[in-house]
């Protein structure tokens, strides 16, 4: 099978969203296809949240707007406390987008899975190719007169959230005019954040998810097929795992959760490569992950991007991060090379990025046929080079 035959079968759920029924037929769909090519396949569950993208900024930013409100009307004895529950609260959100496998939500935890195919234990080198199959609820933070702001409206708020201990810090000291004033703006900018997170989680209702992530789901089956039909044209040391992870869009859970189990089981050299949103635009591959902690991506793994890049003249482009991270990020911060591929235009812009207009007939189809051959040319090239290694 194709790719894009693959795609279609997925897009024929209505969405896949996270921890949802919906997201366990699609695995189950996964499963059924590995195993039909010859696999032996592995499920892994685990349980998460159904949203971390709205639901953990309202979290913390309520957090935060009481400590800072309390500490301006009140004060006194209460600052220190106020000022350890702020720091708490910031300690939250750096956790979650540090890629380290630490809950940061308070939210009901649902059932969600993974699916891989098996470990070879005979080879010592291990290259896992993984894609997330589930979609993310569109809103207006996704609008398309919206999303080209989005780095300034997270730049803002996190201004707006780091003022608020600044401010109960100012109070400790008893600069009281300088902690108002920081207090202040730091309030109105946490409170209008709470506003336009809670009008997202209430209003959010799930995409078809075709470009994100059914594109990178369709093309890891179409190698997965690829390889078991073809390995003798690799490496017979290396070992290709075909990962798809559940739950991507409630902060990596499902690429955290396999990192956290399975590591012992994966040599220093493994190699990641993550597949997402590869529907539209040029083949883009990131140089590093992480908005607050920058991470490099696998220096092999860039130098045969980069290789690529010049013998596929004009296909191919390269851009230094993303404001979310893919499943690349947790592989980074477990201490694994990765590298992430994305489909994205000349500015930087992904294809109908979690709104509405995210359906297949917005796929072009002409990029993934050519997307699968760069990528069966690229897993032999990195299997190549590993095994030197």
């Amino acid at each position: 099978m194709k790719s894009i035959d693959y795609l279609k079968e997925l897009t024929k759920f209505e969405h896949r969203g996270s921890a949802t029924k919906n997201e366990r037929q699609a695995a189950e769909y996964i499963l059924q296809q590995l195993k039909r090519m010859g696999y032996k396949v592995e499920k892994q569950t685990f349980k998460t949240t159904r949203d971390n993208l709205y639901m953990l900024p309202l979290q913390v930013g309520v957090l935060l707007f009481i400590c800072g409100f309390f500490s301006l009307m009140y004060g006194g004895p209460l600052e220190i406390a106020l000022f350890l529950l702020s720091l708490f609260a910031i300690s939250l959100l750096l956790l979650e987008v540090s890629g380290k496998p630490v809950e940061t939500s308070i939210m009901p935890k649902f059932l969600s899975q993974n699916v891989f195919t098996s470990f070879d234990e005979s080879r010592s080198k291990r290259i896992i190719v993984s894609a997330h199959y589930d979609t993310q609820r569109g809103s207006i933070m996704f609008h398309p007169k919206i999303v080209d702001k989005l780095s300034i409206i997270y730049n803002i708020s996190y201004v707006g959230f780091g003022l608020i201990p600044i401010g109960i810090l100012f109070n400790i000291f008893n600069l009281k005019f300088i902690a108002s004033a920081i207090l202040y703006i730091g309030l109105v900018i946490v409170f209008t954040d709470i506003v336009f997170m809670a009008i997202c989680e209430i209003t959010g209702r799930y995409t078809q998810g075709a470009n994100d992530n059914g594109t990178g789901v369709a093309l890891t089956l179409a190698l997965a097929e690829y390889y078991i039909n073809h390995k003798d044209k690799l490496p017979d040391n290396v070992d290709v795992i075909f990962l798809f992870t559940g739950s991507e869009e409630t902060g990596e859970r499902g690429m955290k959760s396999f990192i956290k189990k399975y590591r012992k089981k994966l040599s220093k050299d493994t190699q990641f490569i993550i597949l997402d949103n590869l529907g539209t635009g040029k083949i883009t591959y990131l140089e590093g992950e992480g908005m607050i902690f920058y991470k490099k991506a696998g220096k092999m793994l860039l130098d045969i991007a980069e290789e690529m890049e010049r013998s596929h003249a004009g296909k191919v482009q390269k851009m230094k991060n993303l404001l979310l991270p893919t499943d690349a990020l947790p592989a980074m911060a477990a201490g694994f090379d990765a590298i992430a591929f994305l489909a994205k235009d000349e500015n930087g812009r992904l294809g109908n990025y979690h709104w509405h207009t995210d359906t297949i007939e917005n796929v072009d189809t002409q990029l993934l046929s050519y997307e699968e051959e760069f990528f069966k040319e690229y897993l032999v090239k990195v299997a190549e080079r590993l095994n030197k290694m």
